[in-house]
């Protein structure tokens, strides 16, 4: 199976502006899915899934 990439996440649960059109794009479908985006930061702002770890799954 494949895993579509909006649901992969950097450490900490970090949304990755890497991804085709950005946070942006990856929070609207994250949050499609049910799951909470916190941002932290003032000037650096970075974005988080709340609570990822309960939601974790293993590829192997």
């Amino acid at each position: 199976d494949e895993t579509p990439y909006w649901r992969t996440l950097k450490a900490n649960g970090e949304l990755n502006a890497k991804y085709p059109n950005g946070i942006e794009a990856q929070k609207e479908k994250l949050e499609a899915e049910g799951h909470t985006i916190i941002k932290k930061g003032r000037k650096n702002m970075r974005y988080y899934v709340k609570d990822y770890e309960n939601s974790l799954f293993d590829l192997k």
